[in-house]
């Protein structure tokens, strides 16, 4: 490139950092597109003003041409890649939102609770006595449906009670 492209004026970079801009912006394709319409657009400048003969003969160059479609291909690229990533960032973000909001939710019950031997009824933060699944439903989420375990149903089923033989 250092042998093909003119040193002391340095047009070439404009072009090529054009490219890599649009390709930035709008993607691989436009910017591929970008050079497509720059090249012949960069020769016909050139001859109009006459700023150097070794520009006309260097934009059309392949060397030129190639790092216009190397800037256009790995800007668009670089730029799928970055917005794919801030996507996924972004995706995490509200994941992590949400289960910080459920955490937060969360209660967890600890501590030393005094609960009657007799009827169970459990003594809240502020002294007064509950039923054990209203105190247990009002720091919890926990809802409970009342049944009679097999040890307690003869007892309160007015069935005599069998004995082991």
């Amino acid at each position: 490139m250092r042998f093909v492209a003119p040193s002391h004026d340095p047009y070439f970079l404009l072009g090529i950092g054009l490219i890599g801009y649009v390709a930035w912006l709008h993607g691989m394709l436009a910017g591929l597109a970008t050079a497509v319409v720059l090249a012949p657009l960069t020769i016909y400048i050139y001859s109009q003003f006459n700023i150097a003969i070794s520009y006309t003969s260097f934009a059309s160059s392949p060397a030129y041409i190639g790092m216009e479609a190397l800037a256009a291909v790995a800007l668009g690229n670089l730029r799928k890649k970055t917005r794919l990533l801030e996507q996924r960032d972004n995706a995490l973000a509200q994941a992590n939102a949400s289960l910080q909001a459920v955490l937060g939710k969360v209660k967890e019950l600890g501590g030393v609770h005094s609960i009657c031997t007799s009827c169970k009824m459990i003594q809240d933060d502020d002294g007064a006595w509950m039923r054990i699944d209203d105190y247990l439903l009002k720091k919890t989420k926990m809802e409970f449906s009342h049944a009679l375990c097999p040890d307690c149903a003869p007892k309160y089923s007015g069935t005599p009670e069998k004995t082991a033989s």
